[in-house]
């Protein structure tokens, strides 16, 4: 908490204070920003309430120390601070009250709220408490005065609230930050490099300059579709700042008539298109929130998925150890005992006897091939190629379905991966058999670069297209989600033969890394 929240509230409250009273600065006080409320507010909106008290706390020893600094002449300033901190105390609980469980300022109705009680309420309050804490002098309660302290306080908590709430937000999910990259950082310097260059040249034709305050618009709604609201509260800023110091110094596209009226139109252009801007931010920002909670979503039913992969195998394999060890014992115990029968009857009933065994020893097969099916256990001692090469020619021996393997010697991988692979064999040939209505198929299984490749192909009848084809049934969602585990992709896609082609494929570093670990 004290790297968190005391000590960036304290050196900003700080740093907040002394700003205005810098020689070299002095319109940073009354006409760019008013920074020690809006960064509390800011900080208060995504902090936890249980911290609110050390957050406040920071704020006013910010405030105190900066005494050090501001000569005696701005303690009025600073005692108006300290009421204003109660006032963004409040505000921040009516806020927080509102959203109830949502993200602060992600809904059009806290938007709204926060406009009239950030933006509205509070900076008239603020001027009327900075009058009052004056003590009457008529330099700070003139109507002037205390338009430029409202309006001065209302562009600063529209700017620097919702880029505080947006950069926190991003920083605490990382999944936020998908255009914050090298590239589009500098093409954004860039951009706003030659909106500088536009705003600083002198246009003497005098119908281009009007023109220049719609020039930062199209960089915002880029910033906010590379960056988010984030980006494009951080562009606003800029654009702000750099519009009104230009403007009080005649420069630029609010430079038209004496500095006063340059600094209301600056102001005035800065609240309409940064409030248009928070509500786009907001539209940006919700769809943003979907897809993050959809993906979130699809990652737990994959977790789910796989989880429920791994307790079939488990299953399979218990009962294909029962299969093998009672079930068989079992018929392996009555062909014992009728061989004993056999022994002790005449022999004209003998024949049904050894026709009996017979029928036994099939069951026998059938059951030794259904539990090594179930569960190959020759995956383990013998590897993918052997295991895949026994399943071919078994199925070459028994089906229609002629099979043509051809296994390039792959890299050995983890137990949990080479039955993956091979059950997704397994599946695509089951599919094949009852849906293709194919003669041949082919599988490959060999190594392209970094990843390994595995790849069914029929010469069946094909996968069905248009709009009435079905959704996909459970084998084919069983492969994607296996191939998923491996941290690859499945493809689905039209065979040479004139079928369909199954095609797996997943980076060898990966299943490296997987194998090291087991």
């Amino acid at each position: 908490m004290l790297l968190t929240n005391v000590l960036p509230l304290l050196f900003g409250c700080l740093l907040g204070q002394w700003l205005p009273t810098v020689p070299q600065l002095p319109q940073l006080h009354h006409h760019l920003l008013w920074i020690p409320g809006p960064l509390l507010l800011g900080w208060l909106l995504f902090t936890p309430r249980a911290q609110w008290r050390g957050c406040i706390l920071a704020a006013c020893a910010g405030t105190v120390l900066s005494l050090l600094l501001v000569p005696m002449s701005a303690l009025p300033r600073l005692l108006a601070s300290v009421g204003e901190f109660a006032m963004v105390a409040m505000v921040a609980w009516l806020l927080e009250r509102w959203r109830g469980e949502r993200a602060a300022l992600e809904d059009y109705r806290d938007l709204t709220l926060f406009m009239l009680l950030a933006c509205v309420l509070l900076p008239l309050c603020g001027a009327w408490w900075y009058a009052l804490a004056s003590g009457g002098r008529a330099a700070a309660v003139s109507p002037v005065a205390m338009r430029e302290v409202a309006l001065s306080s209302s562009v600063s908590y529209l700017l620097l609230v919702p880029m505080l709430v947006n950069v926190a937000r991003i920083v605490d999910a990382p999944e936020r930050r998908h255009g914050w990259h090298w590239r589009t950082v500098g093409m954004a310097l860039l951009l706003f490099g030659l909106l500088v260059v536009l705003w600083t040249v002198n246009w003497e034709d005098g119908v281009v300059t009007p023109l220049l305050t719609l020039a930062p618009i199209p960089l915002l709604v880029w910033t906010l579709i590379v960056f988010g609201p984030a980006g494009a509260s951080i562009g606003m800023l800029v654009v702000a700042l750099l519009g009104i110091q230009l403007g009080v110094q005649g420069i630029g596209p609010f430079s038209f008539w004496d500095a006063p009226r340059n600094l209301l139109t600056g102001q005035a252009w800065t609240l309409c298109t940064g409030f248009a801007l928070l509500f786009l931010g907001a539209l940006s920002d919700q769809k943003l929130s979907n897809r993050l909670k959809l993906q979130r979503a699809y990652q737990r039913l994959g977790e789910v998925t796989g989880r429920m992969l791994v307790v079939q195998e488990e299953e399979r394999t218990r009962i294909a150890r029962d299969l093998h060890d009672d079930v068989n014992q079992s018929l392996a115990a009555i062909s014992i005992r009728l061989s004993t029968l056999r022994n002790q009857i005449p022999a004209a009933e003998r024949p049904s006897v050894v026709e009996l065994q017979d029928q036994l020893l099939a069951v026998s097969n059938d059951i030794r091939s259904i539990s090594h099916e179930l569960h190959p256990s020759i995956l383990r001692f013998t590897g993918l190629a052997s295991a895949l090469d026994a399943f071919c020619i078994k199925r070459n021996a028994r089906g229609r379905l002629r099979l043509r393997c051809s296994i390039e010697d792959p890299p050995r991988l983890a137990d949990d991966q080479e039955l993956s692979l091979f059950r997704i064999v397994q599946e695509a040939l089951n599919n094949v058999d009852k849906h293709a209505r194919a003669s041949v198929a082919d599988v490959l299984v060999c190594v392209r670069g970094q990843h390994l490749l595995l790849r069914v192909d029929d010469d069946g009848v094909g996968m069905p297209v248009g709009r009435g084809t079905r959704a996909p049934g459970l084998g084919l969602i069983s492969m994607e989600e296996r191939a998923r585990l491996l941290g690859g992709t499945l493809q689905v896609g039209t065979s040479p033969l004139g079928g369909t082609r199954i095609e797996v494929r997943f980076p060898l570093q990966d299943a490296a890394r997987h194998a090291a670990s087991q």
